[in-house]
């Protein structure tokens, strides 16, 4: 093994390089970097060496030397720099910030990339998908930042190893912990406490990684409930309220000899709401006369994720790593009415009761097998097969009442079992001096219900460099997605269902072209300026008059198809080191729909058409101690469709008066869909960080207040709809004021 002096490793990194004496991991080969997932795609961004206990890593991205478009690529530090809401660290939120990203509502973790939908996005952990990444409807994120080791963001250019949504692609590697020092890392804020433990269990070849993030919710409104219930009960009634939700992070890595290195990763994230009210006659002077109702409803959700890696060095130049995972999400909705009068066994006592339950879940058993090659440094091949075998089971209804007990059988036998088999194959290549070229091919097939769908993707995105600090690129990507969510509100909801393709419905498609130019300074500046244009067919939405709680028709029979059509420019300018750190990005975005049964058969534009997006992002260190972060938005509102009209019919046998009133019946008339644009959207946060150094090596304490909305700009999210008589009205409604909140962190 060759040996490197310090400045020969400066050299290789660039002046990029920052140390940190957290302690060494192993020295990674070019082949080793190169099964790396995304993060080969980036330059001088993650390697690290061995070097006096010290780990030298490279902070800083070379847009300029390669072939890759519409990516970012985020460290934790970066992450925490952006403030957010009540506190909590969020990655969502961060990745909110990019140009060509829609947030959807203010504060929620929505994200619709470049006129795509929400369930658009490919997220993954260590490699594994994972489905509804949100908490409490999307205000958080179930990213928990204290186990991520880095997170690469595509917008466009897909690598072929990569597929299954139409959008983007949020790849997140967890930490697999130290191999020679333990670590611990505590948080605790508003909402939630962390806590993430690591090191070696044989030092030098077996580590492990724990997080765990739970919020606090609960804990706050049982002793408030318990006031309050206290005052209540003297008027006969008693109120139930709980929220929680918890993430569990969990990697172990053990590295051999001769047999390479093997991994084990492990999630699970949950969700858990319920409210209720008991009520009874406190007046009742006999027990017949004696009435109770009970009224109760939760919903639960979460996923669950375990994955097994085997990574092989076969030589110098091969690479095999073979995966194993299961993966589960699943959701429950629950409702219940109970009543009763008089007493059990004394005449006249009735009691009626109705539950009404519905389930929804996907269950997926994943393998794959990925070849690398890396004979030299102008080329890496990359070969792989992956299959999926998926378990639907979108709408499982369970209905219970005092008159009988109903078991929803049509909608419980439509559990849906999918075959997903996915060959690629894909090759970074520089033919020239000035050319630097991605280019791959990728063939799926999804079998359904006896019906198969083949799809063929190829992706290609190529790089010519004037000088090493400006370059032109251009990329092309034919994406599939056999697994998709239908949803008609802004919210990530738990009963908005994952759903595969049919016999009836195609899977969705996307081809999305990409030309861009990009301009380093110093490597410290960079700047990209990028066009684009998305075409998506097979796109699914619910038909008019029709919801995802309806039980009128079957789930395959509530949605129709349509197209989609989106093109626009990102402009992002970064400095990503130094005392001042930050970004600024601007997007500009058209995006439409076409569904031959919504809208009259009009085109319409899609609700997340906001036209003109705006993000500044600043950081300043001016010393160990102290760091002061500002992030401001402006963006175009959001489109919904308002009923502008009303049409009144009279009720029979009744005497109509010469005016609308009371005994009239109203009916709202929509022109058109998306009728109405929200005002534009802005708000300012700010956060402030005190760092102080304890004697203990390497611990540290981190004072963190951050204010959101910082100037109370009353952003509407939504619009109440008043009639008086014969018009409507409409009053805007804004949900978040000024937040201040405050978190405390200690790591050693």
């Amino acid at each position: 093994m060759h040996s490197l002096s310090l400045p020969t490793l400066l050299l290789l990194l660039g002046s990029s390089t920052a140390v940190s004496a957290f302690g060494a991991h192993g020295g990674e080969s070019p082949l080793m970097q190169a099964t790396d997932s995304a993060r080969s795609a980036v330059d001088s961004t993650a390697r690290t060496v061995k070097l006096n206990s010290a780990l030298i890593v490279g902070r800083r991205q070379n847009k300029v030397d390669n072939a890759a478009m519409g990516l970012n690529f985020l460290r934790p530090e970066q992450i925490r720099s952006i403030p957010t809401i009540m506190g909590e660290v969020d990655l969502i939120k961060a990745l909110q910030m990019q140009p060509g990203v829609s947030p959807g509502l203010e504060g929620l973790a929505g994200m619709m990339v470049r006129g795509g939908n929400d369930d658009q996005n490919l997220f993954l952990i260590d490699g594994n998908p994972i489905y509804q990444m949100n908490h409490l409807g999307g205000l958080f994120s179930a990213f928990n930042v204290a186990a991520i080791r880095d997170v690469a963001f595509y917008k466009s250019s897909f690598p072929a190893r990569y597929g299954g949504r139409l959008s983007s692609v949020v790849d997140v590697a967890t930490q697999p912990g130290d191999a020679e020092r333990y670590h611990v890392n505590f948080g605790i804020g508003l909402t939630s406490a962390n806590l993430g433990v690591s090191g070696p269990i044989v030092k030098g070849r077996t580590t492990f990684n724990v997080a765990v993030r739970r919020t606090w919710f609960d804990v706050i409104t049982t002793p408030a409930l318990a006031i309050a219930n206290a005052d209540a009960k003297r008027n006969g009634e008693k109120y139930n309220a709980h929220y929680a939700f918890t993430d569990l992070n969990l990697h172990l890595n053990h590295r051999t000899d001769r047999w390479g290195t093997f991994s084990f990763v492990g999630y699970a994230g949950q969700d858990d709401i319920s409210t209720g009210t008991d009520s009874w006659n406190q007046s009742a002077k006999a027990p017949k006369d004696e009435v109770r109702d009970k009224y109760e409803m939760g919903m639960r959700w979460g996923n669950r994720l375990a994955s097994f890696k085997w990574q092989l060095p076969l030589g110098v130049h091969w690479m095999h790593n073979l995966t194993l995972a299961y993966t589960r999400y699943g959701s429950k909705c629950h409702f219940t009415f109970d009543n009763e009068a008089g007493r059990p066994g004394l005449e006249g006592y009735s009691h009626n009761y109705l539950y009404k339950e519905i389930h929804n879940g996907i269950d997926d058993w994943n393998a794959r097998s990925q070849w690398v090659w890396a004979p030299q440094l102008p080329l890496t091949l990359r070969l792989g097969l992956d299959y999926t075998y998926h378990r639907f089971s979108p709408e499982d209804r369970i209905t219970n009442s005092s008159q009988s007990t109903i078991l929803d059988e049509p909608n419980r036998q439509q559990v849906v079992k999918g075959h997903e088999t996915a060959l690629y194959g894909d090759a970074e290549w520089r033919p020239a001096e000035a050319w630097r070229v991605n280019a791959g091919l990728r063939l799926t097939d999804f079998l359904v219900n006896s019906k198969n769908y083949l799809s063929v993707e190829p992706r290609v995105s190529a790089a010519y460099l004037f000088s090493p600090s400006v370059s032109v690129k251009a990329g092309y990507s034919r994406m599939t997605q056999y697994v998709q969510q239908v949803s008609v509100s802004y919210l990530s909801l738990p009963t908005d269902y994952w759903m595969p393709v049919t016999e009836v419905y195609a899977p969705p498609t996307s081809h999305l072209l990409s030309l861009g130019g990009y301009y380093t300074y110093r490597n410290r500046w960079n700047v990209s300026v990028e066009a684009w244009y998305k075409h998506m067919s097979n796109l699914l939405d619910y038909r008019e008059g029709v919801g995802q709680l309806s039980s009128a028709r079957s789930w395959n029979d509530k949605l129709t198809t349509g197209t989609g059509e989106a093109y626009g420019v990102d402009v992002l300018v970064e400095k990503n080191f130094g005392n001042w750190a930050g970004f600024l990005g601007y997007g500009l975005m058209w995006t439409d729909r076409y569904f031959p049964e919504l809208n009259r058969g009009a085109h319409f534009p899609s609700k997340y058409d906001n036209r003109h997006k705006l993000n500044v992002a600043l950081s300043y260190r001016p010393s160990r101690r102290w760091e002061f972060n500002a992030a401001w938005t402006y963006m175009t509102g959001s489109l919904i469709t308002l009923a502008l009209e009303n049409y009144h019919y009279e009720v029979p046998n009744k005497l109509a008066p010469s005016f609308p009133d009371y005994y009239d019946q109203t009916m709202e008339h929509v022109r058109k869909k998306n009728n109405y644009r929200l005002p534009a959207f802005h708000r300012l946060d700010l956060g402030i960080n005190y760092y102080r150094f304890h004697k203990r090596r390497g611990a540290q304490s981190i004072w963190t207040l951050s204010v959101y909305n910082a100037y109370n700009q009353h952003n509407p999210v939504v619009v109440a709809r008043k009639n008086n008589y014969d018009y409507p009205t409409f009053r805007l409604i804004s949900l978040f004021p000024i937040i201040p909140s405050f978190t405390y962190t200690y790591r050693f």
